[in-house]
């Protein structure tokens, strides 16, 4: 396997990549992920990359053999890799990526909103420049950092950190609201006890009041 970061829109991601041929099969694949489990500390993220010369349904199958490997592992399946048979954007729930070139990463403006339409799983963590908008969910052991706002259109389980460099005007915005951890402007909350029944899983706004304390307000 192989360490890569990818930048999406100022967003770093780091992964490990699983290269996976038309001539593999799964033994090998599941000796690959054994060995990699054994090697590494953290939960890391794997991005699948396939050859060419593989045809979809053998992706469908190794995606779908990949995924109950790695849930008994505890290490995390995170996307994958386009290619000229892969033309789909979604394959079991991971969504399908390509990587950008150099000269469109430099295009990019630092305040433009990102948009993450997957679901952002464990071991995750998006630092952006500008908004964060996701819709769907955020799972526990993820981390949402913002300079600016942060809206969750799912469920909130990870970590939100909006307004990362100061900006105490900053709010996160979530459908669902059961978070590990929320800040705006530099001041934390650890959600360590159980939320109240009128601001567990509702939609809620957590903002800054006039007194620089965090406030998480229902909305109906």
């Amino acid at each position: 396997m192989i360490m890569n970061n990818i930048k999406f829109t100022h967003a770093n991601f780091e992964y490990y990549t699983l290269h996976i041929k038309s001539t593999s099969d799964l033994s090998q694949v599941n000796d690959k992920l054994m060995n990699f489990k054994a090697q590494i500390k953290n939960n890391e993220n794997i991005l699948l990359a396939f050859d060419n010369q593989i045809q979809m349904d053998d992706v469908t199958r190794f995606v779908s053999n990949i995924d109950e490997i790695v849930q008994k592992l505890g290490v995390t399946l995170h996307s994958i890799l386009r290619n000229k048979t892969i033309n789909v954007d979604n394959i079991l729930g991971y969504s399908v990526i390509e990587l950008p070139n150099s000269k469109k990463r430099t295009e990019v403006s630092y305040a433009k909103t990102l948009t993450i339409d997957s679901p952002v799983r464990s071991g995750v963590r998006i630092n952006h420049e500008g908004d964060i908008i996701v819709t769907s969910f955020v799972s526990n052991g993820s981390e949402l950092i913002a300079t600016g706002n942060i809206h969750v259109y799912g469920e909130l389980r990870g970590r939100a950190v909006a307004g990362s460099t100061g900006d105490k005007t900053a709010k996160i915005f979530a459908t669902k609201f059961n978070p590990e951890l929320i800040s705006i402007g530099g001041i934390y909350r650890a959600v360590d006890t159980k939320l109240p029944d009128n601001l567990l899983n509702k939609i809620v706004m957590v903002s800054l009041d006039e007194k620089q304390r965090l406030s998480i307000a229902a909305i109906e």
